[in-house]
C-alpha cells in the first residue's frame, strides 16, 4: 500500500467520524466528494486493464549468465477508450528488478518496443510473462494484472576464453591432433600402402587401386589422441560461500568447466561432464554441437549440495575411462582422501590434473599448499585459481615446483598486500 492511499484512508476514516459524530452537513458532503472520488478512481483502473492484448516475441529460449536477453513487447488498444498510467513490466523469477515502461494509448492504438533482460545467474527460470499496472489520475488506487504464461528459460554458465589454455588438458602436444595407428578399421584413415598377403579385403581403397593399378589398403588411425572428462566437484562441505550468491566457489568452480569445456570443443575434442552435485551428472564424451549444449544446461542446473564424496564419486567414474582419456578435476577441497581415488585412476593410463580454487578467498582457512605437494609427488599437474585471477593466466602452466607454489600462483592480492 502506497503513502499516498494510506493518507486517503486515514482521511477517509476521520471525516467519517467528523460526519456521523457531529452531524454537520459540510462533512457529510466531503464524505460523498471523497467516496465519489474513490468509485471513480477504482472504475479507472480497472477499466483501463478491459480490452487490452498483449504480445511479447523472443527468440532465444537460452542465454549466457552475464549477458541480455532481447525481446518486443507490444500492446494492443482494442477499445475505442484511451488508456493511461499503465506501467509494462515483464515479470520473471530471474534475480532483481524488471525495468518498466510507462505508456498511454488511443482507442484502437498499438505500442511496441524493445526490453533487454539482463541475465544475473545461471540456472533455469521462467520468462514471458508480463505484467500491467494500471492506476487512476490521483494514483492513489493500483490493480494489476498479468498477461501470457511464462516460458521455461536457461541461463548457462558464463564462459571465459582460454586461447592460451595447456594442451595437456586435452593431452595433445600442440593445438593439431595427434595420430595413432591401429590394426582395427575405424573411422579414420591415416594412410595408404601397398597390399600385404594376409590383408583383409574391406581395407582395401578401391579408387586409388585403380588409379595405380595395384592392391591399395588403407592404414586405419585411432583418431583422438584421448577423449576428455571435466569433473566438476559438487559436493556440499566442500564449497564456500563467499561474499554473495555469485562470488563463491561453487559459481567459480562451474565458470571454469564450462570454460575448459568449451575450448575442448573448439579442438574438436570429444569431452564429458561428471559432476557429484543434488543429482549425479556424468555425460559421455561425444564432439556433437547438442552435446555441447546438454553439458551447458547440466551446468546451469548443478547446485553444490551433494552427499557423495570426491573420492567416491572418482572410484565410480573409473570404469568409465581407459588409457587414452584425459581427466581434469575441478575443485577448491583441500581434503587429501580424493588424491588416491585420483591417483588410481592415473595409474590406469589416465592423464589427470586438477583445477584447485583457493578457499581462503573465500571464507576457508585452510593452505592449499600441502596439497599441491602430494599432488606433485604423485605426478598429477595442478592448476591455481584465486579469485579475481585473469583464468586464461592461470590455466596456461601448471604449477612446476611445490616450494615455488605461492609466489607462481597465488599472488597477495592488492587488499593483502596493503594490509
Amino acid at each position: 500500500m502506497s503513502k499516498r492511499t494510506l493518507a486517503i484512508l486515514v482521511l477517509l476514516f476521520l471525516i467519517t467520524f467528523y460526519a456521523f459524530g457531529t452531524g454537520f452537513a459540510f462533512f457529510f458532503r466531503f464524505l460523498y466528494v471523497l467516496l465519489l472520488l474513490a468509485a471513480i478512481g477504482i472504475a479507472w483502473a480497472w477499466l483501463n486493464l478491459r480490452g487490452m492484448e498483449l504480445q511479447l516475441t523472443r527468440i532465444a529460449s537460452r542465454g549466457r549468465m552475464g549477458e541480455y536477453v532481447e525481446g518486443r513487447i507490444r500492446i494492443i488498444n482494442k477499445n475505442k477508450l484511451p488508456k493511461s498510467w499503465l506501467e509494462v513490466v515483464e515479470y520473471t523469477d530471474l534475480p532483481g528488478e524488471s525495468p518498466g515502461r510507462g505508456v498511454a494509448l488511443l482507442g484502437n492504438q498499438s505500442r511496441t518496443w524493445r526490453t533487454d533482460t539482463y541475465l544475473s545467474k545461471r540456472g533455469k527460470f521462467n520468462l514471458g510473462q508480463v505484467e500491467i499496472t494500471s492506476q487512476d489520475p490521483l494514483g492513489v488506487f493500483h490493480l494489476k494484472r498479468r498477461f501470457l504464461d511464462p516460458v521455461p528459460f536457461t541461463v548457462f554458465p558464463s564462459v571465459i576464453p582460454l586461447p592460451d589454455m595447456d594442451m595437456r588438458f586435452a593431452h595433445l602436444p600442440s593445438d593439431s591432433r595427434t595420430t595413432q595407428p591401429v590394426n582395427q578399421i575405424t573411422t579414420d584413415v591415416s594412410s595408404v600402402r601397398e597390399y600385404n598377403p594376409g590383408d583383409s579385403f574391406r581395407r582395401i581403397h578401391w579408387p586409388y587401386t585403380a588409379k595405380m593399378n595395384k592392391l591399395m589398403v588403407k592404414e586405419f588411425d585411432l583418431g583422438l589422441s584421448a577423449d576428455a572428462w571435466v569433473v566438476v566437484d559438487m559436493q556440499r562441505t566442500s564449497h564456500w560461500e563467499g561474499d554473495d550468491e555469485i562470488n563463491n566457489t561453487e559459481e567459480l568452480s562451474v565458470t571454469i568447466a564450462a570454460s575448459i569445456i568449451t575450448r575442448l570443443v573448439e579442438l574438436s575434442m570429444p569431452v564429458g561432464l561428471a559432476a557429484n552435485g543434488d543429482n549425479s551428472y556424468i555425460f559421455r564424451p561425444d564432439t556433437s554441437p547438442e552435446h555441447q549444449v546438454r553439458l551447458l544446461e547440466a551446468l546451469a542446473e548443478a547446485r553444490a549440495t551433494g552427499t557423495i564424496s570426491l573420492e567416491r564419486f572418482l572410484y565410480d567414474l573409473r570404469g568409465q575411462m581407459s588409457r587414452f582419456n584425459t581427466l581434469t578435476v575441478i575443485t577448491p577441497s583441500t581434503r587429501t582422501e580424493w588424491v588416491p581415488a585420483l591417483n588410481s585412476i592415473r595409474r590406469q593410463g589416465v592423464n589427470v590434473g586438477v583445477v584447485l580454487i583457493d578457499p581462503r578467498d573465500f571464507g576457508g582457512a585452510t593452505n592449499p599448499e600441502f596439497l599441491v605437494d602430494i599432488l606433485f609427488a604423485n605426478d598429477i599437474a595442478a592448476y591455481g585459481v584465486r579469485k579475481g585471477q585473469a583464468l586464461n593466466e592461470a590455466l596456461r602452466l601448471p604449477v612446476d615446483r611445490p616450494d615455488n607454489y605461492l609466489g607462481q600462483v597465488f599472488q597477495p592480492s592488492a587488499q593483502e598486500s596493503t594490509a
